[in-house]
C-alpha cells in the first residue's frame, strides 16, 4: 500500500500507479503550466484526483474542489501524488555521472600542444 493524503479533513490513499494512470496523472500536470489564481487550483484538483483514483475511482477532480481543504493540504497532497509516482521537483535531480566512491571525476587533461613546421621565406 502508499502514503495517505488528507484534504479537508478526508483521507484518500495513494496506490503505486500503472503506466496508464501515470499518463493521466502526466496530463493533468502538464494541464497546470502557466495557470495562476482559480486555474491554477483547478488544475492542481486534477492532478490530486489522478493520483488518487486507483484507490478511490470515484474521485474526480469536482470531488477534490468540494472539500474545504486548504492551499497548504492542496500543495502537499499535489506534491505526494508526484512522489508517488516518482516525480521529482525541478532542481533534484540526481547526478548525471558519478564513480565507483559517489565522488565526481576530473576531466582528463589536454594533450600537449602539436608542434607546427614553420617554412621561412628567403627572398
Amino acid at each position: 500500500m502508499g502514503d495517505t493524503i488528507r484534504l479537508g479533513g478526508r483521507a484518500f490513499d495513494l496506490r503505486p500507479l500503472k503506466l496508464g494512470q501515470l499518463r493521466h496523472v502526466l496530463d493533468a500536470l502538464d494541464g497546470m503550466a502557466g495557470k495562476s489564481g482559480g486555474a491554477l487550483v483547478e488544475a492542481a484538483a486534477g492532478v490530486v484526483a489522478a493520483g488518487v483514483s486507483p484507490a478511490h475511482p470515484d474521485v474526480n477532480g469536482d470531488t477534490i474542489l468540494d472539500l474545504e481543504a486548504t492551499l497548504e493540504e492542496l500543495n502537499a497532497a499535489v506534491a505526494a501524488v508526484l512522489q508517488a509516482a516518482g516525480l521529482r521537483p525541478v532542481g533534484e535531480q540526481g547526478p548525471v555521472a558519478k564513480t565507483g566512491d559517489g565522488s565526481a571525476t576530473s576531466t582528463p587533461l589536454s594533450p600537449p600542444a602539436a608542434v607546427m613546421a614553420t617554412v621561412t621565406s628567403t627572398t
